[in-house]
């Protein structure tokens, strides 16, 4: 008896488009994460400094949306970025991705997502880039043929064919950041965090990767977090965006809501939201 499509299904992921509900690709409720600053002045006086980089955000994010997170420096956009990606542990509140709570299974959230930033110390500076992705997609259980196809399409993406052979140390800033874009792209990702991805790259660059992402959304229902402080880039790439300010969510929704007949320009409207005070807990 030949296998029905359904039984050849039965033992991996769920298909991408289906009839039934789909599950919130990120789900954060009351997260909050409070650093303690310690120097030698809170040393000799006893008296540690603590910061609250996030005070209860909620937010929840549906599968094949760009989200952008904006905000001003110190807002906590990174530290949301480095919770989503199991980074940073929040000392309250609940996470859920792709239906997996943070708490039970953190192993099986680090299969599904992918983080971009400008950390270039994460890499190995005396190896070549294909060098460093080959020790990567190791790590991510790719072999053989399956490895070597999977890092020339990566290297293709982001334009590096020609330097993927050369050491990582000779690469100017926007070919290091272009092979953390690769790197993330190794496993596939259902959910990208992209800190700062365009920071380094020359217009015709960033043009490709904005370009990238998009069709990468629209095929495969990635979901996108855009990390920016470049609002006409968050105006082009993001369905919807949520602004930060003091470790508080000041305004979710669109970016065209953001514009108001009072302003004459984009960057006055995000001002006046940015300038709003925040709500001091009593």
């Amino acid at each position: 008896m030949k296998p029905t499509p359904s039984h050849n299904r039965a033992n991996n992921r769920p298909p991408i488009h289906s009839t039934a509900p789909l599950i919130p690709a990120i789900e954060l409720h009351n997260i909050s994460k409070t650093f303690t600053e310690r120097n030698w002045k809170t040393f000799i006086f006893r008296s540690p400094k603590y910061i609250k980089a996030l005070d209860n955000v909620s937010l929840t994010v549906q599968q094949g949306t760009i989200l952008g997170l904006l905000g001003p420096n110190g807002a906590g956009k990174t530290t949301l970025i480095k919770i989503l990606a199991t980074l940073v542990t929040p000392d309250s509140g609940t996470v859920r991705l792709a239906g997996i709570s943070f708490d039970s299974n953190p192993m099986a959230i680090r299969t599904r997502i992918a983080l971009v930033n400008t950390n270039d110390r994460s890499f190995y500076w005396r190896l070549t880039g294909r060098d460093n992705l080959d020790f990567f997609a190791s790590l991510h259980s790719l072999h053989g043929s399956d490895k070597k196809i999977r890092i020339q399409k990566v290297l293709q993406l982001v334009g590096m064919e020609n330097k993927a052979d050369f050491k990582f140390m000779s690469y100017s800033a926007g070919q290091k950041q272009r092979l953390s874009i690769a790197r993330a792209m190794l496993s596939k990702p259902e959910i990208l965090l992209l800190d700062e991805a365009t920071n380094s790259l020359d217009p015709t660059a960033a043009h490709k990767l904005q370009s990238f992402i998009k069709e990468l959304v629209q095929t495969n229902r990635t979901t996108v977090i855009w990390c920016t402080h470049n609002l006409y880039e968050a105006e082009l790439m993001c369905n919807r965006v949520v602004i930060l300010k003091q470790g508080q969510v000041l305004y979710t929704g669109k970016m065209n809501d953001i514009r108001s007949s009072s302003c004459s320009s984009l960057e006055e409207a995000f001002s006046n939201i940015s300038t709003q005070a925040v709500k001091v807990p009593q």
